[in-house]
């Protein structure tokens, strides 16, 4: 047994409580309360989990923790690193090379052949889009030109004439119905429609007063209900990310400071939790082995308080 885990084990039997009510009390399973005791850390999940537990084990025995983790952390510097077996060499087996013919050519001359071929085909291709392209260009040079020179029209002139009566068209607007006008399948008046050529929809002043805007709410995540009846509260603070944190417990104050990935807090309360972040995405809560998930987004500030029966 080491230094520490006696000095657990004296403090605890001072105060005439066994492994299992101290279980009760600080909600840290039996085993894993007997390993701190005998220096067996190496039974806790993580170094994480150990200190979080030897801080609340010590706080439990009204003992100061920051020595106690003091010591653990120089335990674990002094602790000799395990040995790392030597893996047996196996031999590495060379292939024999393969047999060379002496009739066997060093290359294959089907593949230059196709090689060859791909070359060709792809400088034809080459040379007839240069022919079509050079036969296309001289066709249009001649319907230009020839008309010119053999002097006739070159065709200009017609297409600026279509061109002009295409613009000066004008659109044909609806007829409009007579005022009072019925129309004879429903017997309703005739509506007047003019087309609106703005791209704007012509709305009535008196009927736009009347439109409600109806703004959709924006989802929120769930969070898990707790029970309807709670006579304590076992809370759990587990941080993810670094964030300054402050937990009281019925009224008084058990942490407060900058709270580092990989911390870990359990406390119990009869009456109120309260848990005060800075960086909520960091911190996430655990009441009753419920799980109600993070206390907010990055940078967000954040204050939650659950109460039991008694305190509410």
């Amino acid at each position: 047994m080491d230094e520490l885990g006696e000095i657990l084990r004296e403090a605890r039997e001072a105060k005439g409580l066994t492994l299992e009510q101290a279980f009760a009390e600080t909600r840290i399973s039996q085993r894993f309360l007997a390993a701190m005791e005998a220096g067996d850390y190496d039974e806790l999940p993580t170094p994480v989990h150990v200190r979080g537990y030897l801080r609340n084990y010590a706080r439990f025995l009204s003992l100061d923790p920051a020595p106690l983790l003091e010591r653990y952390e120089n335990s674990t510097r002094k602790r000799p690193p395990l040995p790392t077996p030597n893996p047996e060499r196996t031999p590495i087996e060379v292939a024999a090379p393969l047999p060379v013919r002496d009739d066997q050519p060093f290359f294959d001359p089907v593949n230059v052949e196709l090689g060859a071929q791909t070359v060709k085909d792809s400088s034809a291709t080459i040379r007839l889009g240069i022919i079509a392209a050079a036969i296309i260009t001289l066709t249009l040079i001649a319907v230009r030109f020839v008309p010119i020179l053999l002097g006739g029209d070159d065709g200009m002139s017609a297409i600026q004439d279509a061109v002009g009566n295409l613009l000066s068209t004008e659109e044909t607007e609806p007829e409009a119905v007579p005022d009072g006008a019925v129309l004879a399948a429903t017997g309703e008046p005739a509506v007047e429609t003019s087309r609106n050529t703005s791209g704007t929809v012509d709305v009535d002043p008196e009927a736009a007063s009347e439109l409600e805007v109806i703004e959709l709410p924006e989802p929120t995540p769930t969070r898990p209900q707790l029970p309807a009846v709670l006579d304590e509260l076992n809370l759990r603070v587990d941080i993810l990310e670094r964030s300054w944190v402050r937990i009281t417990i019925d009224g008084e104050v058990q942490f407060q400071g900058q709270g580092r990935a990989g911390d870990l807090f359990e406390f119990r309360a009869l009456q109120e939790a309260q848990v005060e972040c800075g960086n909520c995405i960091g911190v996430l809560v655990t009441i009753n082995d419920t799980e109600l998930g993070r206390l907010g987004g990055r940078g967000e500030a954040g204050d939650e308080t659950w109460q039991t029966n008694a305190g509410g």
